[in-house]
């Protein structure tokens, strides 16, 4: 993939975020892995309004910034995220509210909040740990996110939103939708006693 496909990759699922609701004003952010450079959403922007030539240019090695602009102030989790994981190319973080709203359930478990009820859930994400809440931007919720995606293709960030991380940013969102739809169900029907899937033993 070249540097004008990525571009474009990114404002679809920009646009994407903002027409099913999993991101509001100016929150969410979206990044790709163009060789050894990170394209990353700018800071403050409305992923509705967002165009190519916007997105911010950044060294995954050293984090230097190497185009115009700002980038996302949560661009230390994404960074931490491609150095950890050579197979990840795409990254998205979207406030998705039915996942945010599994989290503040206060039967979860934060290994694995939320029962694996359909099968996209179970053959792609097989389990969804949750970490506590921490500034958003900061470098805290950077390193606790980056560890958790070292051995998990998703994480929620408690009353903060998801991110979801594969080696193709299509993938990527695909996966937050996933994880969406499984916990609107979840919010249905429970999160115990009901009849769920097993990922290991598909």
């Amino acid at each position: 993939m070249n540097d004008s496909k990525l571009r474009d990759e990114i404002i679809f699922i920009c646009r994407q975020l903002r027409k099913k609701n999993l991101v509001n004003a100016t929150h969410g952010n979206i990044s790709g892995r163009f060789n050894d450079l990170m394209l990353i959403t700018p800071t403050g922007c409305d992923l509705e309004q967002v165009a190519p030539d916007d997105l911010v240019s950044m060294d995954i090695k050293s984090g230097e910034i190497t185009s115009k602009g700002k980038p996302s102030k949560e661009y230390a989790m994404h960074l931490l995220t491609y150095r950890e994981r050579p197979d990840v190319a795409g990254i998205v973080h979207a406030h998705s509210p039915n996942s945010v709203a599994i989290g503040c359930l206060p039967e979860i478990n934060k290994e694995d909040i939320v029962p694996a009820y359909t099968l996209a859930f179970a053959l792609f994400t097989k389990k969804l740990p949750m970490i506590d809440y921490f500034k958003a931007g900061s470098m805290e919720l950077a390193q606790k996110a980056a560890e958790q995606l070292k051995t998990h293709n998703a994480v929620l960030l408690a009353h903060h939103g998801l991110i979801t991380v594969a080696d193709n940013l299509t993938k990527a969102y695909y996966r937050l939708e996933e994880i969406e739809e499984n916990s609107a169900i979840a919010l249905q029907i429970g999160i115990k006693g009901n009849k769920a899937l097993n990922p290991y033993k598909l």
